[in-house]
């Protein structure tokens, strides 16, 4: 019998220089690890840089919170001009993110090639915080995302949505007691 194969570890770190962001996404980014890099993600169209380059050369999976919360990204840095890419999507992720129409909001790249970026990133890599768990909000948001981008993503995340929402409610009603 063979010993399980580790759980990969989920990171993410960011670099910017000039007019780019180069983030890179480790291991299984799911709700559960998201919370920092959606933060940095809002924070991103923000920053005056126009290119937001997502690495996923080691990302062993993505869920559909972490891909609502790049199209969101996506979303805003059109808005100011900017452009989001994606690079190194192989197999079943890159699969899902077609699936999903998000390269009608950002640009996949081929899984061969990579974004230009100034030279000055390769020095600047720094680790995002250690992973945590998105808020419910920002999974309703993210789905809300998914949905707005591709009318063929509601009947996929309607359920999810609905869910968050009742959710979401309950919460503030318990609050308010």
């Amino acid at each position: 019998m063979t010993a399980p194969i580790p759980p990969q570890k989920t990171a993410y770190s960011a670099a910017a220089a000039e007019d780019a962001i180069l983030v890179f996404v480790r291991g299984r980014a799911t709700y559960t690890t998201c919370r920092a890099f959606g933060e940095f993600l809002e924070a991103a169209p923000a920053s005056g840089r126009s290119r937001l380059v997502i690495d996923l050369s080691e990302c062993a999976s993505l869920d559909s919170t972490v891909l609502g919360l790049i199209a969101g990204a996506a979303v805003e840095f059109r808005k100011n001009g900017g452009e989001v890419f994606l690079q190194r999507a192989t197999g079943r992720t890159r699969d899902v993110i077609e699936n999903l129409g998000l390269p009608a909001l950002l640009t996949l790249l081929p899984e061969s090639e990579t974004a230009p970026l100034p030279e000055a990133l390769a020095a600047g890599e720094t680790s995002l915080p250690e992973a945590a768990p998105a808020s419910g909000g920002t999974i309703l948001q993210a789905h809300e995302t998914l949905m707005a981008a591709n009318p063929e993503n509601v009947a996929r995340f309607k359920d999810v949505v609905a869910f968050m929402r009742e959710d979401l409610m309950k919460d503030l009603s318990e609050e308010r007691s």
